[in-house]
């Protein structure tokens, strides 16, 4: 009875620490993910576009001192160059429904045969950029 309780309790603390279904994910990785779309040819926005127009994908969802602060992570997404870039480019590629998220409001070329789905905290994945080089901090 023991176990059952504690595993029960366990339980219930793991699902607190998950982000809600329809929870946006946090500006600096949604900043990221749209500096990524561009920077990895998901769709045909440029970088310098996706710098400018990047509020047309996050319309009403984000907290204007978010959204100030997400310019900077859309701007590093948009040129990190990391020794796993092509990790990096097939992961974000690979999320089509979000790509056309983004790529849909900015006026960009979409994933055919795709509809678009909400950039969530839950269900975006962004792999960490490394560097595995000699003489890199």
């Amino acid at each position: 009875m023991r176990n059952v309780l504690t595993s029960l309790i366990l339980l219930a603390l793991a699902g607190c620490s998950l982000p809600a279904p329809d929870q946006p994910a946090w500006h600096g990785r949604m900043g990221r993910f749209i500096g990524l779309v561009a920077q990895c040819g998901c769709s045909d926005i440029t970088p310098d576009r996706a710098v400018a127009d990047y509020l047309k994908a996050v319309d009403g969802r984000y907290a204007q001192a978010d959204l100030v602060a997400m310019k900077g992570y859309v701007a590093d997404g948009a040129v990190e160059r990391y020794d796993n870039q092509i990790e990096i480019c097939k992961e974000v590629c690979g999320q089509a429904c979000m790509v056309n998220a983004v790529a849909q409001p900015m006026g960009g070329r979409t994933i055919p045969g795709v509809a678009a789905c909400p950039v969530s905290e839950r269900d975006l994945h962004l792999t960490p950029g490394r560097f595995d080089g000699p003489n890199r901090l």
